[in-house]
């Protein structure tokens, strides 16, 4: 199941180590890293995808971030030449503590991410339309975890 997504540039696992109050913390692993990119909490783990995403400049957002104050315009550090430091194989080994999603987001449309994502742990595939649907699906996993 997992197999078609794996040669994606975009995709990333995302570990998670421990989930309190419906907040996560783990780690992100991609292709372009040997370490991973630790996070503290769910907030911290869209920014740092979100921040991925950017740098590698794809998929390619469909808008520009608005923010409060002055606009600084759309400052965007493309990675040149992007390599792969893992192979699609190490990446699938990676496991998170307390469960292991792993994401592929295709669009990045609406200000937000479309995609698919997988929960390692009982290979289940779900597509999202959202970040908070992605958010949702894997609350709905750590419930079911819980249980």
């Amino acid at each position: 199941m997992m197999e078609g997504m794996v040669s994606a540039p975009n995709l990333i696992t995302i570990c998670v180590d421990s989930f309190a109050q419906g907040d996560y913390s783990g780690s992100i692993w991609n292709l372009y890293q040997k370490r991973p990119i630790p996070y503290a909490n769910t907030m911290d783990l869209l920014r740092k995808v979100d921040s991925f995403f950017n740098e590698l400049d794809y998929p390619q957002n469909s808008t520009i971030d608005r923010t409060f104050g002055k606009d600084k315009g759309a400052v965007r550090q493309k990675k040149e030449g992007a390599v792969a430091q893992m192979d699609e194989r190490e990446l699938k080994k990676k496991k998170g503590e307390e469960a292991t999603f792993i994401v592929y987001v295709k669009y990045r449309q609406n200000a937000t991410w479309q995609g698919e994502v997988i929960w390692a742990d009982k290979k289940e595939k779900k597509f999202f339309r959202s970040a908070l649907e992605l958010l949702k699906l894997m609350d709905s996993a750590m419930e079911e975890k819980e249980v």
